[in-house]
């Protein structure tokens, strides 16, 4: 168990789940406020009219946790889980964000046969696409690395560290990753959000940071965003086999998996 006394550096779960929510619906606001200026009327009209605040919302997240953590006078890196870690954990991250992205593409394959994707999910994404290299530039910061940042913060650090602090691990990482599903608001990409989420959940607890989780996350965002913007089955024929990802890769992404989160364990076990 904890010390009391090391508790007290980091809020309650409740609390931290009402700052999450809190940083959610805000940033819910100001999307709806933005299409309202702009007169757009769809959601998908919404979105591309802020496309801003779409890539860059990430920020928001932020805000509330970083106020309150200021208010509560807490210490910022430990409530935010921001730890170093050895070197070569940040090597088997990126083993890790790949394995994780290939693994997770071709079960969003088989989840779309089940549950398939409808049309206005595929228009949600057109705020990525990237038509000069300045897009390029606002996707990549605000999409990949200012995303992925913001989310591990207040996720995998923020909400995850409380949780853990009054509680057991296991049940802190899966009530972390179902949060963090309920956020994304998208149910056909439930099951391979949550499942991702506790993947990376692990990862930061092992850890005890949140730096590794933030290069997986980091990693699987941009090359989710090279997926929008390149026709796979033209540039790379040899990535699908059949409408699913090349067995070989999916193999190999297991592969990667089992042997960055083996590695990672026994550095800190050694430790």
């Amino acid at each position: 168990m904890d010390d009391p006394k090391e508790i007290k550096h980091f809020p309650e779960p409740v609390e931290a789940l009402i700052v999450v929510l809190a940083s959610f619906f805000f940033l819910i606001l100001m999307i709806i406020a933005v299409g309202a200026i702009s007169g757009a009327q769809e959601p998908t009209e919404m979105i591309e009219n802020s496309r801003s605040i779409y890539i860059f919302g990430g920020l928001v997240f932020l805000l509330f946790p970083l106020v309150y953590a200021r208010l509560k006078k807490y210490e910022l890196a430990k409530v935010f889980r921001l730890n170093p870690v050895p070197v070569p954990v940040l090597y088997l991250s990126v083993v890790y964000g790949l394995g994780l992205t290939l693994v997770g593409d071709e079960l969003d394959r088989i989840v779309q046969l089940i549950f398939p994707a409808p049309e206005w999910l595929v228009e949600m994404l057109k705020p990525l696409q990237a038509q000069s290299a300045l897009d390029w530039l606002q996707v990549l910061l605000g999409a990949v690395l200012i995303a992925a940042a913001a989310e591990e913060l207040l996720f995998r650090g923020f909400l995850q560290i409380s949780l853990e602090k009054k509680g057991d691990v296991t049940r802190a990482v899966i009530l972390t990753s179902i949060a963090w599903t309920l956020i994304h608001q998208n149910p056909y990409w439930a099951v391979q959000i949550f499942i991702m989420g506790v993947l990376i959940g692990y990862v930061a607890w092992r850890t005890d940071s949140v730096l590794p989780s933030i290069i997986i996350h980091g990693l699987y965002n941009f090359l989710g965003v090279l997926f929008v913007n390149v026709d796979v089955v033209k540039r790379l024929p040899w990535y699908e086999w059949r409408g699913h990802v090349n067995p070989l890769l999916v193999l190999l992404g297991l592969t990667f998996l089992i042997f960055s989160i083996k590695n990672i364990d026994q550095i800190y076990r050694k430790n």
